[in-house]
């Protein structure tokens, strides 16, 4: 056996363990429990038994008596040894912390956290431990290399303890699986013994408390159920339904099994056989338990970037809508246009009433150059329609990231994992408004600076006074937003007629190819902080990602530690 398993394996299967446990299974996949159940199952195996077992072949042999509730598990541990170094009885779950038994010299073993390292060690039941606990009784009469462990229930009451138990059972050179003659056949026992078959995990049978009129047929009927399993040359041990002694089994009842046990200990040939085989079996089990669980977290990756994903591809087409509404006209919809017919007179030359761009320039002077700021309800519109547009895509980003996210298990999962509070969290943000708001008095106020810097000239001085530099200021706006592709009907006439008499206005001001440059900086300053608006709302989907990470390379990392295993074997 030695020589069989070096250090090359130990070497890997430690590997192998640290990137089992340092996987992240965040997400909740349709197959996210089952992964979660592998992982602290390898996890266990490797840290329980295989890789305490490999740096230690020579260890004591660790016998696991494991079975249903009520099987006589602590009285048959008792009745081996003789005397009572594990409590039994009437009331449900009996053992409540496992009880290890084993000969003094071999304190040193098991004292340390060498095998089963999240158990804390005691000497007695403890009742304010932050982890499972293993009591330790040292007991000359059990031979030096052997250990009886008295597991609780596989089917205790107790949630934790059946966690236990099912831990233990893969810690175990030789599982001795304790049932009755009334419960030999329940499920939970026979998926617990394919899993110990399935593991390499050496098992023994001892059928408790057997009617001597059933004997016969019990005992053919579980051998025909062990064939079945694949667990046919497991051995099998009877006792008799007979009365107590003092508490204990009578001996003459329970020899055969002792005497079995008991020279496991004396024979290191009959030890290293039992260990050779739980050992090989259950190496072997893991390099495709590795890749189970690989693909497992294959799976988490492809969820998360899938999530991730649902939100670039939301927010990208929520920025592009964005920026062809302030392109194609859209913001000069309704309250824009109105104010814009009231800002040149009227509305008169809509209606056909002055038909050249020069007249009606005349009536913008006459308009602007009176006491009253004509150009502030025209300014205000402009604001409140850019408002409007800017929350009409955040909502639809938003919206279209948590439905993507909502029709997912996963998705959904990070939603919910707000609780109450989620509902709330993944929606625009209620001061979105409040920050549009000021966002868009800046825009405004800055576009009013451009107006001040850019018209230095004498000329253009002189027009900018005369017009008022808001007035100016909000034809330049007009005419950064003058297209009319995402206009229909008679807006796309109107806006039209808008946009050749602002950039006219604006031509007399600045010169054609100023005015173009500075309707380009008017967008493109309002579509860099509408964007910055926006892009804040998915803060609440990256959070949730992060809190969620799938590290990458996972997978092939676990992938190659396993197969750097099926190597060293």
């Amino acid at each position: 056996m030695t020589q069989s398993v070096g250090a090359d394996a130990a070497s890997a299967l430690a590997d192998l363990l640290r990137r089992v446990q340092d996987a992240r299974l965040p997400l909740e996949t349709a197959s996210a429990p089952d992964a979660r159940a592998l992982q602290h199952s390898l996890g266990n195996q490797l840290e329980d038994y295989l890789l305490p077992r490999v740096q230690n072949p020579d260890a004591p042999l660790l016998v696991v008596i494991g079975g249903s509730t009520g099987a006589g598990k602590s009285t048959l541990v008792n009745s081996i040894l003789r005397k009572s170094v594990t409590q039994s009885g009437v009331i449900r779950p009996t053992t409540r912390s496992p009880v290890l038994v084993h000969h003094p010299d071999d304190a040193e073993h098991f004292q340390s956290d060498r095998v089963l390292a999240g158990f804390a060690r005691v000497t007695r039941e403890e009742t304010e431990l932050d982890k499972p606990q293993l009591r330790l009784v040292a007991d000359a009469s059990i031979p030096p290399g052997l250990a009886l462990l008295d597991s609780p229930d596989i089917d205790s009451v107790m949630e934790s303890n059946r966690r236990i138990a099912r831990q233990l059972l893969a810690a175990a050179d030789l599982w001795l699986f304790v049932t009755t003659a009334a419960r030999y056949a329940d499920a939970v026992p026979w998926a617990l013994l394919t899993e110990a078959q399935a593991r390499g995990t050496t098992v023994a049978l001892v059928l408790d408390r057997v009617p001597s009129e059933a004997n016969r047929e019990v005992r053919r009927h579980l051998t025909e159920l062990l064939s079945d399993a694949g667990l046919g040359s497991s051995p099998v041990f009877t006792v008799p339904e007979v009365p107590l002694e003092d508490g204990l089994i009578p001996e003459a009842a329970v020899f055969t099994l002792t005497s079995w046990i008991l020279n496991l200990g004396r024979s290191e040939a009959a030890r290293s056989r039992v260990v050779e085989k739980t050992l090989v079996g259950a190496l072997a089990t893991v390099p495709p338990r590795a890749e189970e669980l690989a693909t497992h977290i294959v799976e988490q990756e492809e969820q998360h970037a899938r999530l991730s994903s649902a939100v670039d591809d939301s927010f990208s087409s929520a920025m592009g809508e964005l920026a062809a509404s302030l392109a194609d006209g859209r913001v000069l919809r309704g309250e824009v246009l109105a104010r814009w017919q009231d800002f040149v007179g009227a509305g008169q030359f809509f209606r056909g009433i002055e038909p050249t761009v020069a007249r009606l320039r005349d009536r913008i002077t006459a308009a602007v150059t009176g006491k009253r700021d004509t150009s502030e309800p025209l300014e205000l519109a402009i604001e409140q329609s850019v408002s409007l547009l800017i929350r009409e895509q955040a909502v639809q980003a938003v919206t279209g990231a948590r439905m993507s996210w909502e029709e997912t298990p996963a998705g959904a999962a990070l939603i919910a994992a707000h609780g109450d509070e989620g509902f709330a969290r993944f929606r625009v943000p209620a001061d979105f408004d409040a920050r549009v708001n000021r966002a868009i008095t800046q825009w405004s106020e800055s576009v009013n600076d451009l107006v001040r810097d850019v018209g230095q000239s004498k000329r253009a001085k002189a027009r900018i006074l005369s017009f008022g530099v808001n007035g100016v200021g909000a034809v330049l706006m007009l005419a950064a937003f003058a297209g009319t592709g995402g206009l229909t009907g008679t807006e796309v006439g109107i806006a039209g007629g808008t946009a050749v008499v602002a950039g006219k206005l604006l031509d007399t001001i600045f010169g054609d190819q100023v005015t173009r440059d500075l309707a380009d900086t008017v967008r493109t300053r309002l579509l860099d902080s509408a964007q910055e608006l926006v892009t804040s709302c998915r803060t609440p989907f990256d959070d949730a990602l992060a809190a969620a990470e799938v590290p990458p390379r996972q997978a092939g990392t676990l992938r190659g530690s396993g197969t750097r295993l099926e190597e060293a074997l």
